[in-house]
């Protein structure tokens, strides 16, 4: 080959397996350094596997014998479930927080609510009680929540819960307010175990009202009542919870009710045909009025209730129960 040709060569040319020299003369083998770069990383490949099972190991040493549960990072969002149940009050809801979530305590609580900063729907002018307006149910309460964050959520829940159902409807076809629904609801919750009588003791409740009778419902007496209360001393008590001496609903909701109790507030049960054996049980005195449901006892040990139209069927239904041993 001339000198000539070496300048016209392509500087490009692929190397031939015939060429005697590992280049054409121009460029370097690039075959040859990528084999190199190769066994360069798998050495580093191992290198670094080596490494991280040596890393993992000596975690495992620091976090301790076997058995024993890794301390989260700080960094972590930690997250429990805390459950309350429907009925609960303001007051066991935030023992049950500060039970179930660390960092919350009863007295942090209290002061959140005393500060009565917390926006509320439903809540009328000159009340700053949040009884009633919280909604019970499960939630998870993050480590980086404070207690006006979980707090909010169960008000809105609440309020959520409420519109879903047409509250707002449901007050102005009964002639009540949202709130008072939700005083009538939360009486509801206290008052009824069995879930079908949810709607007749509603219906009760809004009957004695309309005919301006006191409500005589004994969870109300108990509420914010001191523990081992006598009854007869709550009956006899001044106080605005007080249905027996008080025409019309408490100040304020008893307890938080849940959905079920919320529903039955704003759909009250129908009164009893004439035909029913509430209302043809009657005398020929008392037919002479509408038969409506204006009564209930405790009937059996599962929380059961008789209903009556009349008070005269109602001291029946109280005999009946106290011979049953159900009443004192």
């Amino acid at each position: 080959m001339s000198s000539s040709d070496q300048w016209n060569e392509d500087p490009w040319d692929r190397v031939r397996p015939d060429d005697a020299a590992d280049n054409d003369g121009m460029i370097p083998d690039l075959r040859r350094y990528s084999r190199q770069i190769l066994v360069g990383l798998g050495a580093v490949a191992l290198l670094f596997v080596a490494w991280a099972g040596w890393q993992v190991r000596d975690l495992a040493n620091q976090v301790g014998t076997e058995g024993v549960a890794a301390t989260p990072l700080d960094s972590e969002v930690i997250e429990v479930e805390v459950v309350f149940p429907e009925g609960f009050t303001v007051a066991q809801i935030a023992r049950r927080l500060e039970r179930d979530a660390p960092g919350f305590t009863v007295e942090d609580i209290d002061a959140v609510l005393a500060a009565n900063s917390l926006a509320v729907p439903f809540r009328p002018e000159g009340i700053t009680s949040y009884e009633g307006l919280l909604f019970p149910a499960l939630y998870r309460v993050a480590a980086y929540e404070t207690e006006e964050d979980v707090l909010v959520r169960m008000i809105e829940e609440m309020r959520a819960r409420a519109l879903a159902n047409d509250i707002e409807v449901a007050a102005q076809r009964l002639g009540r307010t949202p709130y008072e629904i939700l005083i009538i609801a939360s009486l509801i919750e206290k008052e009824v175990k069995i879930a079908e009588e949810r709607a007749v003791v509603s219906r009760v409740i809004h009957n004695r009202l309309e005919l301006d009778m006191e409500l005589q419902i004994d969870a109300s007496l108990y509420y914010q009542a001191p523990d081992g209360a006598a009854f007869a001393d709550l009956k006899a008590a001044d106080s605005p919870y007080n249905v027996y001496l008080r025409k019309g609903l408490p100040p304020t909701p008893i307890a938080n009710p849940g959905e079920a109790s919320l529903i039955a507030a704003m759909n009250p049960a129908d009164d009893p045909a004439d035909d029913d054996p509430l209302c043809t049980a009657r005398n020929k005195r008392e037919k002479t009025e509408p038969c409506r449901v204006l009564f209930y006892v405790l009937s059996d040990r599962e929380g059961r209730h008789a209903f009556s139209t009349t008070y005269r069927l109602h001291e029946r239904n109280v005999a009946a129960a106290q011979a049953a041993g159900i009443l004192p």
